[in-house]
């Protein structure tokens, strides 16, 4: 018998969710059920042949159980818990961002389109969400090519006294200053509206008649913007493939799942036209594939996203009652159809919705195989207990001691995680000494971090001394940290072969990798995949220190004497050097006159002329 034996015989005949959890206390799965001790029975009884249920049961420990008065109720207390306990076992959809609106005010005298993560309940309208935030910027600039709405801040706005650029390109009314008619701008807005909601069928006729009746009148500056509005349009328009007849919104769930990996593919149809497609890849999926989809159509629609009239489904869900009740509930109790079509032009949607699957499954989890086995063979390489995903490398860059910096690139993967990116201005200059800066860069670097923001290797660009320098700063901080260093080839003179020098084919046969504990190097092949990953991450991070560095050289050789007196920031400095050009001439300058150009004290005045007379 089970240790939880007793547990599950105790447990109540009513609806409810349980929570199974580990030694730790951890929570590792959340299910409901209508009948919670007959569902929590069914995991010991040797008959569920779920893929997950002998990993749950090797680690369950403790079972808990809430009771609801409907199953209804257990349904959307189950996804509740899911999100906030995140257990290993269920099913989550990687996708939590808030997603971008467009929020239009039509209470403000002259209202704009807006883009905004969060809506809020003030009055306004809002549109969306919109997940592709590149997309949704096109759309909006489609639309103010078209519709001549105000697209500045309120701030801007009330203090303009003359019409910007935008208005002198006729993307602009002009409101701000111009007599505009409030019923034509109204009808601008209800314009916009269309075109965010895929509409763009009688803006078209409109502007048609407009461009023929402007030419009719002669008025050929007019017909020309028409005629340059109504192109827009339509080129945007012929974009957008119609695949379904009739005004329908729609969005198709599909699939393509090999053992415990799988996509989900979402087609977003507004209108009748495919509006965007949503893609998201799941690894260890231990559960049914029904279980997978009817878990992903609550979680996709719970963030937010709109619920449309008709949702076409790949396979048969059990619960489909009570997920379409859910889905009523968050359209506002507006109705819902769920089904699975199996023929026509609903089921030719789903094939493409199913297409749509495959082909993300093979690019994402191909592209991971890849580089599961480069990951390996740094491992080996490497010596490292597990194989890295997060790999980062440092690079010091110095001019004769001057503007020595640090930088840090992140590889998560094997693509770069540019957000992880960091920069470091060395504390100590006019003295070249990487090793010190290596240990300097490594201190900051860890010094505070917890394990969680940690790579699982740090590559050091260069050789032992600086290896030795990074690892004694690692264990300074007493951060535990696999720490390697890549030699770049050196020739027979001892000089670095960098990217602009030269290299005979025997000299590039090898790299050189230092490993902790060693004395001298292991050479690395060339051809291997994994060097030239290495190699990738390496060269990516002396493009970035490369970058930094002459950045601050940039900005050392633009300073003038005045930055280094205090009081004189770069608005007073400024005024200074563009009334008098030059530091000489400002030395010829009365206090007086500095004191005016520059808007500062008589007292600072002479401050700055005896600094600079010094």
């Amino acid at each position: 018998d089970h240790p939880l034996a007793d547990t599950v015989a105790n447990l109540p005949k009513r609806s409810g969710v349980y929570l199974m959890k580990d030694a730790k206390g951890t929570v590792i799965y959340v299910g409901k059920a209508k009948h919670l001790r007959n569902r929590v029975r069914s995991y010991f009884s040797g008959n569920d042949e779920r893929h997950s249920v002998p990993y749950i049961l090797k680690r369950v420990t403790n079972i808990e159980v809430i009771v609801t008065e409907t199953e209804h109720a257990a349904f959307v207390l189950e996804r509740d818990l899911i999100t906030k306990y995140k257990p290993r076992y269920n099913i989550r959809l990687k996708d939590d961002k808030s997603y971008l609106h467009v929020r239009i005010d039509r209470q403000a005298a002259w209202p704009r389109l807006e883009l905004v993560r969060r809506p809020m309940q003030d009055g306004a309208d809002y549109y969306g969400p919109f997940t592709f935030s590149y997309e949704l910027r096109t759309v909006l600039d489609l639309i103010r090519r078209v519709v001549p709405l105000r697209t500045c801040r309120d701030a801007v706005f009330h203090n303009r006294t003359r019409p910007c650029l935008e208005y002198q390109i006729k993307r602009c009314a002009g409101p701000c200053c111009l007599e505009v008619e409030r019923e034509q701008y109204d009808k601008w807005l209800d314009q916009a509206v269309s075109i965010l909601n895929g509409k763009t069928s009688g803006i078209q006729e409109e502007l048609q008649s407009h461009m023929e009746r402007a030419s009719d009148e002669l008025r050929f500056e007019d017909a020309g913007v028409y005629r340059d509005r109504l192109n827009i349009l339509e080129n945007f328009s012929t974009r957008q493939a119609f695949v379904s007849p009739g005004i329908e919104n729609r969005d198709v769930f599909a699939f393509y799942r090999e053992e415990t990996l799988m996509v989900i593919s979402v087609l977003r149809m507004r209108f009748g036209r495919i509006q965007e497609s949503e893609n998201f890849c799941l690894e260890d999926v231990e559960v049914p594939t029904e279980e997978v989809i009817e878990s992903a159509v609550l979680q996709f629609y719970r963030t937010g996203r709109e619920v449309p009239e008709d949702i076409l489904l790949p396979l048969e869900i059990d619960g489909v009652d009570v997920l379409r009740d859910e889905l009523k509930r968050l359209r506002d109790g507006g109705a819902v159809e769920l089904h699975v079509p199996r023929r026509g032009a609903k089921f030719r949607l789903l094939g493409l919705a199913g297409v749509n699957a495959k082909e993300h499954f093979i690019a994402q989890f191909d592209r991971e195989a890849r580089y599961q086995k480069i990951a390996e063979a740094i491992a080996r390489t490497c010596q490292l207990e597990q194989m890295p995903r997060r790999i980062e490398c440092l690079d010091i860059s110095n001019l004769q001691g001057s503007d020595i910096v640090g930088a840090v690139v992140s590889f998560y993967d094997g693509e770069p995680d540019k957000s992880r990116y960091r920069k470091y201005k060395i504390s100590f200059q006019d003295k070249p000494d990487d090793f010190a800066a290596v240990e300097e860069v490594v201190r900051r670097k860890l010094k505070g971090s917890s394990g969680e923001n940690l790579p699982d290797l740090l590559i050091i660009d260069g050789g032992k001394g600086q290896l030795d320098r990074a690892l004694s700063a690692a264990h300074e901080v007493d951060s535990p940290i696999d720490i390697v260093a890549l030699a770049k080839i050196r020739d027979s003179s001892g000089k670095k072969k960098g990217s602009g020098s030269r290299a005979s084919a025997s000299d590039l046969k090898v790299e050189r990798i230092f490993l902790p504990g060693d004395s001298d190097p292991r050479t690395l092949d060339l051809n291997a995949e994994s060097t030239r990953f290495l190699q990738r991450v390496r060269d990516e991070a002396h493009r970035y220190v490369i970058e930094f560095h002459r950045q601050s050289r940039s900005r050392r050789a633009h300073r003038s004497k005045l930055d280094d007196i205090p009081g004189i920031g770069p608005e007073r400095r400024g005024r200074l050097l563009r009334k008098f050009g030059s530091i000489a001439a400002l030395l010829k300058a009365p206090p007086e006159e500095v004191a005016k150009v520059g808007r500062m004290p008589k007292s600072l005045a002479e401050k700055v002329l005896s600094v600079l007379k010094k």
